[in-house]
């Protein structure tokens, strides 16, 4: 089979979608399939529409098999305004191709016009991108699937909802052969919007059972200068308002006084906002979180073995692998009522749920988690024997391999 993939970053290392399809491309190549990926150079993804950020100087490449086509994103003056603007007209080629935040790549625009030699498209996390890969399919002849990661906020936040649920994109995923979701609770948005039940699968999102292995909780305490004593509070994720950072350190100016010798570790890309709320911290509350930007897997692992919560109070998580990678150490976490992240955690069971930017309620989560080992323990070792059953990355793929050959023979 010759696939086609696109995606805004390709790396393992970034968010959860690019993990998605990197892990899968990775699977098909190795069964000896033909995989290409059309991605950009853009290394921070706040690099899409500002000027100075990280960029990957590779182009074109071959990786584990994969032939990766990077092709460079440019940024316009006023950039988001400009792009908000394009994303009114209703001819789709403009108004689809730069809704914000506005991926504006040449090279790929004409890559997917001159498409060929592929039998399946496979685009995934924006609007822009699922319209580029319609079209890429189009010209191909190729079977189309479109993974939306809908970023699905609260229930009252119809803004995170707008531009994947307008009724041209719905237009767009009644196209497309098959629309994977990662959440039932994705899969009914969807469906509500107007798109096709029948079209709709549920696949979750997976982690490697064998990542955490070799983990060593005393290996990351000293790389960081941390006793052996002090109780750790980690988070995973960008750094941004959406995912709950933001509100995260305001919640730990009074969680870090009233707990002497507790340590939060933040692991993800900044951003100017968070940058800004962290200086605006004491000194001494600063000097017991550690901003943390880039870990290797093992690092990162190194990390939720020494941790005794993960916390991710996020409206911007389609699904949340962070958590997974938290119940491979038998960890208790903490989500937000908001997403897909509720389809994930089983409030009481695996974790606790707090309503999205509520800084008292998270404080309350965290406190009892942390008051109360045996209950923690409990959620933690209940979430690793569900992450065994339902979310390895065998079984999403398994799934997700159901769905294309189903497509290919339909």
């Amino acid at each position: 089979m010759r696939v086609l993939y696109l995606i805004h970053r390709y790396s393992r290392t970034l968010g959860g979608a690019e993990r998605y399809i990197h892990t899968i491309a990775q699977r098909m190549a190795s069964e000896g399939h033909s995989i290409t990926v059309y991605t950009s150079d853009v290394v921070d993804i706040e690099g899409f529409w500002k000027r100075g950020k990280r960029r990957t100087l590779a182009r074109d490449s071959w990786h584990k098999g994969i032939h990766v086509h990077r092709f460079r994103a440019c940024v316009l003056p006023l950039h988001s305004y400009l792009c908000y603007l394009l994303s009114q007209v209703p001819w789709d080629p403009v108004g689809l191709t730069l809704a914000p935040p506005g991926f504006i790549l040449p090279g790929l625009w004409w890559a997917v016009v001159t498409a060929k030699n592929f039998d399946l498209v496979h685009a995934a996390a924006y609007p822009s991108l699922m319209y580029l890969g319609a079209i890429a399919a189009h010209r191909a002849g190729a079977k189309l699937i479109l993974t939306p990661c809908i970023h699905l906020g609260t229930c009252e936040d119809d803004a995170q909802r707008h531009y994947f649920l307008s009724p041209r994109m719905v237009r767009l995923y009644n196209r497309a052969d098959a629309v994977i979701a990662l959440t039932s609770r994705e899969r009914e948005t969807l469906i509500q919007a107007g798109v096709v039940a029948k079209r709709i699968y549920v696949t979750g999102a997976g982690v490697d059972l064998q990542a955490s292995q070799g983990a060593d909780p005393t290996r990351f305490r000293r790389a960081h200068g941390l006793p052996t004593a002090s109780p750790i509070v980690a988070f995973i994720g960008h750094k941004t308002e959406g995912k709950g950072a933001l509100y995260l350190l305001d919640a730990c100016e009074q969680l870090l006084t009233e707990r002497p010798n507790l340590v939060v570790a933040m692991l993800g890309e900044r951003t100017e906002a968070f940058r800004q709320r962290y200086w605006e911290l004491p000194s001494q509350i600063r000097a017991r979180i550690l901003d943390l930007v880039e870990l290797s897997e093992a690092e990162k692992h190194d990390l939720l073995a020494a941790s005794s919560v993960l916390v991710l109070p996020s409206k911007d998580d389609s699904f949340g692998i962070a958590l997974l990678e938290a119940w491979l150490h038998r960890m208790p976490v903490i989500g937000a009522r908001a997403g897909g992240v509720p389809d994930v955690i089983q409030d009481g069971v695996t974790g606790l749920l707090v309503p999205y930017g509520n800084k008292s309620a998270l404080l309350r989560a965290l406190s009892f988690l942390l008051d109360h080992p045996n209950e923690a323990a409990a959620m933690g070792q209940r979430g690793w024997e569900i992450t065994r059953q339902r979310w390895t990355w065998e079984a999403v793929y398994a799934r997700i391999s159901a769905i294309y050959k189903r497509v290919i023979a339909s």
